[in-house]
């Protein structure tokens, strides 16, 4: 009875231990080793590294590849452990121009909004959407409605 209650005990807290969940795509150093500032260029890192994780915006002509090595214990919020991110960045010829290695150390937490924004359309209830969805298909849309039995003229 006593291994048997062990075994339970020790099955529920292996259970709760962490676990490892790994997002991203960030290539090995062997392959960006591959890779020659001045000579590769767009085309040709796309085809050794694949596409990227985001691409630069507003003026920004790089590449972005991310990486994230979070830990979670059961139902917990995951944290995250480590994170990479790795900037291909080109001169206006989409030449490799210089490559950038930053990690967590060099990450800034950014404050949410806590506004909204506002969309149009019709504001309903919980109670008129729901029973929104009954009734005669078709009603108020024009054209005939289906399954009626009505011929079309």
């Amino acid at each position: 009875m006593k291994i048997f209650l062990f075994s339970i005990i020790l099955s529920f807290l292996s259970s709760c231990a962490s676990k490892k969940i790994v997002n991203g795509n960030l290539p090995d150093a062997d392959t960006v080793s591959i890779l020659e500032i001045g000579k590769d260029n767009k085309g040709s890192i796309l085809k050794i590294l694949g596409e990227p994780s985001f691409k630069g915006s507003l003026g920004d002509n790089s590449y972005y590849y991310v990486g994230s090595l979070k830990t979670k214990i059961a139902f917990l919020k995951s944290k995250v452990k480590e994170q990479y991110i790795l900037e291909f960045k080109f001169n206006k010829d989409d030449v490799l121009k210089d490559i950038f290695f930053y990690d967590k150390s060099s990450s800034t937490d950014v404050a949410m909004s806590s506004l909204k924004t506002e969309s149009g359309g019709i504001k309903q209830s919980l109670l008129s959407q729901i029973l929104g969805n009954f009734g005669v298909p078709g009603m108020g849309r024009g054209g005939p409605i289906l399954g009626s039995g009505k011929a079309d003229d």
